[in-house]
């Protein structure tokens, strides 16, 4: 049995302000460090902003990010990579705008020493999808591994057979992230699909809700039942619980940033008990 199971959170933490406006990562990793959260999976989906500085003067924006690493002792292990709504219904050009985000949020990932970085399939059948993600590794010079996302709606990858038979279509460069949440919604048996993906889960976005809609929700505070779905995680799986819970406190004011914090850490000691 694995009993290597850590905890991280991912960079949107506290990213939503009551204003509406979105706080940078740059912005948020200290304050995430000064209060204790060392161990980060860095949201690239900032690059979707059109006036982000990410987007625009990306290399100096990573020298940024690896000086805080050093600086402040940190460990980043995943990266989340920009995703379109629909790549389908996109444009030619478009399609090449997002699969240059893409690609480019790989090469920034693996610049920082990132392991993997999670991709949202497209809203397509499994074969569709394999050619999508042949293509994109194809064009890729690096050696970081893609994490291939389960989805929630009805038109999108989103069980385990299906995650499965596209990350072994793909072969080692290829891996799955369980969105425990994006499950819950499809009414999925979450320890049965850890099981399901055994050694092809290299990822986690851990989340809570309440069956119905992506609330991403701190553990506990939705209707999955964590004593069962950690242990099915200490059987199979040897990484990091990676907390996706920006939504849960976005209408709480910036002063209680660090009491969020704090509460994420003491709800991600709380699943390493279970």
């Amino acid at each position: 049995m694995n009993t290597g199971l850590r905890t991280a959170s991912n960079t949107n933490l506290v990213s939503f302000l009551r204003t509406g406006e979105k706080r940078t990562m740059l912005s948020l990793i200290p304050e995430y460090a000064e209060h204790g959260l060392k161990t980060l999976d860095l949201n690239f989906c900032e690059m979707m902003n059109p006036t982000s500085e990410l987007r625009d003067h990306g290399d100096g924006y990573i020298e940024r990010l690896l000086r805080l690493k050093e600086d402040l002792g940190l460990g980043y292990i995943q990266a989340h990579a920009p995703y379109p709504r629909d790549y389908k219904g996109l444009s030619s050009a478009d399609k090449r705008l997002s699969d240059n985000e893409i690609l480019l949020s790989m090469r920034y990932a693996e610049a920082l020493g990132i392991p993997h970085i999670v991709i949202h399939p497209i809203k397509g059948d499994v074969k569709e999808n394999i050619a999508y993600f042949s293509s994109l590794l194809d064009r890729y010079e690096g050696n970081i591994r893609i994490a291939i996302e389960n989805m929630e709606g009805d038109d999108e990858i989103g069980s385990a057979d299906e995650l499965c038979e596209i990350a072994d279509g793909l072969g080692e460069r290829a891996g799955i992230c369980l969105d425990t949440g994006h499950a819950n919604i499809r009414g999925e048996d979450i320890p049965s699909f850890v099981r399901r993906c055994g050694g092809r889960l290299i990822g986690t976005h851990i989340a809570d809700n309440d069956g119905k809609s992506d609330q991403h929700l701190l553990p506990g505070f939705g209707n999955i039942r964590w004593e069962e779905v950690i242990p099915a995680f200490r059987e199979c799986y040897d990484g990091y619980l990676t907390l996706e819970c920006m939504f849960f406190s976005r209408n709480l004011p910036r002063r209680l940033s660090g009491e969020i914090i704090s509460l994420a850490l003491s709800v991600n000691d709380w699943l390493l008990s279970l």
